[in-house]
Order: structure tokens, then sequence, then C-alpha cells
């Protein structure tokens, strides 16, 4: 029996759209296919998530807290020498050619002596763990894993002695195998970012894009080719996201999020169930009623 959706305890008013159900898992019909779209325009309802280390200690009753804008924010560190995450609870079928198009908006605010470490973009093979803190962002030693990192601590040679860059990640390791020293603007500025990861299982590239509006860019920060059945050893991963903090920290925050289980490129973060990023208008909704669980701890330096 399919799962309903409660508006009511969704929070969604008279105003409501299907195709822009904000914390709903949606299955849109497309030719036969079945693509997943998670489409997150705030973070009022994280029952879909499992917690891990200091995430599961600052969202607490069942939501995320209110960030600066005024909406609610996932929020993944707020102090120092902490690791947390936060992974989608149910697992991604990375079946037929594991392609994924994601879309997130990010921000770092509070920052504590200088600001520290970021955020990772993590796809893994768990949902309820967290990896290194500090310089390990919550995702060192993640393995098997891939990573997008953002990056605001120099951790020396391994960072490219650089406090304000990105990265792509590989098994739980902090030295990127793809880096990107120069960034639209300051992760520690308090400026929201919007970020774009693609990937594309028919041809294994992983792309990277960053902006300072919800516009996509036409050109990537970073690429990186990578066969994610491969490297992950089984067809299911867990999605989510890292952030860790040491003797620096910051408030690290997911502000909205939307992942299409296709490479669908989101052109639409507003609307995407709606024609904004080419899926169709679901031919069925299910909310699935998913649970919480958790626990997840490195340390860093900063070079002047």
């Amino acid at each position: 029996m399919s799962p309903t959706i409660d508006n009511t305890r969704l929070g969604v008013g008279s105003g409501f759209r299907p195709a822009t159900l904000i914390g709903a898992l949606l299955f849109c019909a497309a030719g036969g296919a079945q693509a997943a779209l998670i489409n997150y325009q705030n973070f009022n309802d994280l029952s879909a998530f499992t917690l891990n280390g200091a995430t599961a200690t600052i969202n607490t009753g069942g939501q995320g807290v209110v960030g600066p804008s005024g909406a609610r924010v996932l929020r993944l560190t707020n102090a120092l020498g902490q690791s947390g995450s936060a992974f989608l609870t149910a697992p991604f079928s990375l079946a037929a050619d594991a392609s994924f198009s994601s879309y997130f908006e990010f921000q770092f605010t509070n920052p504590i002596n200088g600001g520290a470490d970021g955020i990772v973009f993590t796809v893994q093979r768990v949902a309820n763990t967290a990896g290194g803190a500090g310089g390990g962002i919550g995702y060192q030693g993640l393995s098997p894993s891939i990573g997008v990192e953002f990056d605001n601590w120099n951790n020396g040679g391994g960072d490219g002695n650089n406090d304000n860059h990105a990265g792509i990640n590989v098994n739980g390791n902090m030295n990127s195998v793809v880096r990107a020293d120069t960034l639209p603007a300051l992760l520690d500025s308090g400026s929201v970012f919007h970020a774009w990861v693609d990937y594309d299982g028919s041809t294994d590239s992983l792309e990277v894009r960053l902006a300072l509006d919800a516009n996509r860019p036409v050109n990537t920060l970073m690429s990186y080719t990578v066969d994610l059945v491969a490297l992950l050893g089984q067809t299911d991963a867990f999605i989510g996201f890292t952030s860790g903090t040491g003797a620096a920290g910051a408030y690290h925050d997911i502000r909205r999020w939307v992942f299409t289980g296709d490479y669908n490129p989101i052109t639409d973060p507003d609307d995407p169930g709606n024609g904004g990023n080419g899926v169709p208008e679901p031919g069925m909704l299910a909310l699935l009623g998913l649970g919480l669980a958790g626990l997840g701890f490195s340390r860093r330096r900063k070079a002047r």
C-alpha cells in the first residue's frame, strides 16, 4: 500500500503545488522509467534523514534550525571540535547507468577563530556515520565514497596551501583528486553559494559548478571521470552532506537541496518538478516516511 501525503503534517497551505513539495520524495513518470526527485526548499521536516554526530544534536525536534534568512536550514556544525553528517535514510539505487543531478544552496556564517572547515557533498555505502573532525570535514575515513568538498581552511600542500578552495575526494581521503583554487567569493564571507553536482553514468563523468546565484553556469568548476558503481562495489548508495570543525569553526548550513535520479541538470531549483529541469509533471506522488539514527571525529591547523 502506497503511503499518503499528509499536507497538514508538512505544514503545506492551500497554495501547495505537488511539484514543489518541500521535503518530499517524488516519483516522476518519464517514458516508463521512474526518476526519484528529492526537493527540499527548506528543512522544516528532517524525518527522511539520518543525522550523525554534531548534526544530530544541533537539529532537534525532527526539523532544521532557523537560519539567517528566517527559514529552517540543515545546520551540520556550529561549534569547535565537531564532526557531523546528514544522509537520506533510504538508499538511492545506482543501477543502470547510475546517473544523477543535484543542486544545493549553502552558507557559512558565525566564523570562530577565522572560520573552518567546510562541507562535503557525499555519496557512500552507509547512512549512519560521520568521518573525521577538523580538516576531515566529517568526510575523512568514509570509504568507499566520493565527495565534493568546499573547504575554508588551509591544511598545507594537500589543500594547495589555499584556505578557499573546492575539491573532488575519493574514499575518505582529504587529498583531492581534482581541486579548484579560485572560487566566486570567499566561503567565509557569509555569501550564499549555489552548487551543482551532475553525474552522467553513460560517460562516467562527474561535473561540479558553483555560483553566487541560482543560474547554472555553463562552465564547470571541476570535472572527474569515475565509475561510481565500480568505486562503491554495489548499486545502492546513501546521499548527503558532512562537515567538521577543529580549533576554528562556523555555522555550516545547507539552505535547500534538489536531487534527481537521472542526468538532468537542474536549471530551475525553485520549481524543479514542474519542468524546471526537464522532469515532467509527476505521474504519482509518494512521501516516504523515513527514519532517523546516528553518530561520528580528527583535527587541523591554519597556515598564515
